[in-house]
């Protein structure tokens, strides 16, 4: 009987470590919540400067619907629904991307390819070099062995004809 009791103190015991970690873990994520959005928390002034910068640097590639354009602060939501870091979030309509972009693209694009061009060329040249290279040095090598073969061969007959004097 003592132990059932004891097993109840034991329950009820549990139970109010339980509330009590939910309650902590609760009052953590609520604090956290907080400072996030103190974080976050920004004059409407600042934000519209940094609008103004965005808008001004976007500009130099591409002309956009300065009416529409939509940049605001948020809280960006974790994997597991709370709450995470401050997100600035954009929306920028794009009307058309500036020609001078295009064709300042399309002259990279053509150095490149130029310059691609120059490789391949002087790769093959390399190439070239080499294989003659290689087939001076075979040529070489056989007029050698010829030659060795030569010295040899008058070698062997000087012998025979001082065995046979």
């Amino acid at each position: 009987m003592f132990e059932n009791i004891m097993k109840f103190f034991k329950k009820f015991n549990k139970k109010e470590e339980k509330t009590a970690n939910n309650s902590r873990n609760t009052a953590k994520e609520r604090l956290h919540l907080v400072l996030m959005q103190d974080r976050a928390n920004v004059s409407a002034d600042f934000l519209e400067l940094m609008k103004q910068e965005i808008i001004e640097v976007i500009k130099k590639y591409i002309d956009v619907d300065e009416g529409a354009i939509d940049v605001r602060l948020t809280n960006k939501e974790n994997e597991d629904g709370t709450n995470g870091a401050p997100a600035l979030y954009a929306n920028i309509p794009i009307v058309n991307i500036k020609n001078e972009t295009k064709e300042v693209k399309k002259e990279e694009q053509h150095e490149t390819q130029e310059q691609s061009k120059k490789v391949e060329v002087e790769t093959e040249e390399i190439i070239e070099k080499k294989e003659e290279t290689v087939t001076q040095k075979e040529e070489k090598k056989e007029e050698t062995k010829t030659e060795n073969d030569e010295k040899v061969e008058n070698t062997e007959e000087e012998l025979k004809s001082e065995k046979i004097d």
